[in-house]
């Protein structure tokens, strides 16, 4: 009998520690988020978007941060310093030509901006060896924007930007396309439609730590502002192609990069209604946007 009562109070006593542990990992279940977040902080010595310095080949400080459900919904910010709009609206730089690097938008505006805030989100998973990427972005630039009558005229406004993106990988490969959704492009009016294509890859280099970057994208510009169609042009003068070429590593617990960039991006067209040729991606430095760069990177991520 007394064997027998120790047998039951065993089972029982192994019953209410099979609950107890149930309890405490139901608990931990509970108490796992379902989102993560993820950041990180870089410094760039050109801030290179597309082909074009956004900084006038000047350094950048850069921070991203995103939080991530298991459901694959996700949401981020990103923000750099930049320069480029105020670059070709102010009035020319010492020697230069305003009508040349600026064209009808050089002269007689007030631009402030000096800060890029991108809000994205969107829905990423996996299909067994591919991934899949759909979202969207806007490209938000706050600051002061006085531009005179005669310039607005021609067309020019605000550069904030609505995309759609999709993008598929397989491996150390993907391509992306993404798609305007918002009159205005980066300060270019009547382009709703315009799209980037683009294919990247991150090759990993055996067991060596260091990956081989590789980029080439195509901008297409669609419409035409005023500026350009009152000339017999229209938005196409935008258009470009760019590639990036690169080699990263981790170490010291920061990843490093070195990296070459550069574009067909013109810096001027010529059009019927100006005597001289139109500021397409030269700024008021002289400088075509566009140019070969050769920059680095250091990424802390947190």
């Amino acid at each position: 009998m007394l064997k027998k009562s120790a047998l039951l109070a065993l089972t029982g006593l192994a019953g209410l520690c099979a609950v107890a542990a149930h309890a405490e990992e139901a608990a931990k279940a509970a108490a796992t988020p379902d989102i993560t977040t993820t950041g990180n902080l870089t410094f760039a010595t050109n801030y290179v978007f597309r082909g074009l310095s956004q900084t006038n080949f000047k350094p950048a400080v850069q921070g991203t941060y995103e939080a991530a459900h298991s459901s694959g919904l996700y949401l981020g910010l990103f923000g750099s310093n930049v320069s480029w709009y105020a670059d070709a609206w102010e009035e020319a730089a010492p020697g230069r030509n305003s009508n040349t690097f600026g064209g009808v938008t050089g002269q007689n505006v007030g631009i402030s901006n000096s800060l890029e805030l991108d809000l994205y989100a969107g829905y990423r998973g996996k299909a067994g060896d591919f991934t899949y990427d759909l979202g969207g972005i806007y490209y938000y630039y706050p600051g002061k924007y006085e531009i005179a009558a005669n310039r607005t005229a021609f067309g020019a406004v605000k550069p904030n930007t609505g995309e759609l993106y999709a993008a598929v990988g397989w491996q150390w490969i993907g391509a992306k396309v993404s798609y305007v959704v918002t009159d205005g492009v980066f300060g270019v009016s009547d382009a709703r439609g315009t799209y980037y294509t683009e294919l990247n890859a991150t090759y990993p280099i055996a067991d060596t730590g260091f990956n081989l970057i590789g980029h080439v994208g195509y901008w297409k510009f669609s419409g035409g502002m005023q500026a350009w169609t009152a000339g017999g042009r229209d938005n196409s003068v935008y258009d470009l192609t760019d590639y990036k070429l690169g080699v990263t590593k981790d170490y010291v617990g920061l990843s490093w990069g070195v990296f070459y960039t550069g574009s067909t991006a013109d810096a001027t067209a010529t059009v019927t209604s100006q005597a001289d040729p139109l500021a397409v991606w030269g700024n008021r430095y002289g400088k075509n946007v566009g140019d070969n760069s050769l920059f680095l990177t250091v990424t802390k991520a947190f």
